[in-house]
């Protein structure tokens, strides 16, 4: 060991704060929803499941959730959620929002929303162009790969 290393450490250590790592990157599990805000969810639930034939289902007056493939779109009901437009990472566990939300405080970074519920466990942070970006585990299965069609080979 060197004593530039040693230096370091001894900084470090005699600070008393411990270095806190960022827990993973976004870029392995993909943008798991975009959210936007709707004037009637009824409506729009109708528009999507009978226009463009997507399966939606409305929890209660509040939100409705419309999956395409591995992707979500939630659409939130007028007066609730805190943007009209918003997309969201997903996460493996709820464990891990937490991890997301200590390394982004200690970043500096507002946390906008800090949701718990029965399935849900999320966290909503804005980039430095003001978009609203959520960090969010909902119990679905993580696909890490978008799975494709097997070409099988044809005999000529």
């Amino acid at each position: 060991m060197n004593d530039k290393s040693n230096v370091g450490r001894r900084i470090l250590m005699r600070s008393g704060t411990p270095r806190r790592l960022r827990p993973g990157s976004m870029a392995n599990l993909g943008i798991g929803h975009v959210g936007l805000m709707v004037t009637d969810l009824e409506r729009s639930v109708r528009f999507y499941r009978n226009i463009l034939g997507l399966r939606g289902r409305a929890s209660g007056q509040r939100a409705a959730y419309v999956p395409s493939g591995a992707d979500l779109l939630v659409l939130h009901g007028k007066g609730y959620g805190i943007s009209d437009f918003h997309f969201g990472f997903r996460v493996d566990s709820p464990f891990k929002v937490d991890k997301w939300r200590a390394w982004l405080r200690s970043k500096n970074i507002r946390i906008y929303q800090d949701m718990t519920d029965e399935k849900y466990r999320s966290i909503k942070i804005r980039d430095p162009d003001g978009y609203w970006i959520e960090i969010a585990y909902d119990g679905r299965e993580i696909v890490t790969q978008r799975s494709r069609p097997s070409r099988k080979p044809t005999a000529r």
